[in-house]
């Protein structure tokens, strides 16, 4: 789990044993990230994209990391599907 401490302005990254969250997860948006996705590659190619996305999903809850938040985002999340209306 990553969670940002405002007080302290300070990242806290911990593990948590799934059973005590699974009715949380059940809950939650999850958004599956299958490894045979990235040929089970978990690389600075990968750290890179995953990293990205935590800091995004915080800054979306906490907006006040947006400021330094400075990921540059891959070229392909750049590309956005033509609009149908022309």
């Amino acid at each position: 789990m990553i969670a940002y401490d405002e007080h302290d302005q300070a990242l806290q990254v911990c593990t948590i044993h799934r059973e005590p969250i699974a009715r949380r997860i059940e809950s939650a948006l999850v958004m599956p990230w299958p490894l045979a996705d990235e040929d089970f590659k978990l690389d600075d190619e990968f750290a890179r994209k995953i990293g990205g996305l935590v800091f995004n999903l915080l800054a979306a809850h906490q907006p006040e990391l947006k400021s330094y938040i400075s990921v540059t985002p891959h070229p392909d999340a750049l590309d956005r599907p033509e609009d149908s209306d022309g």
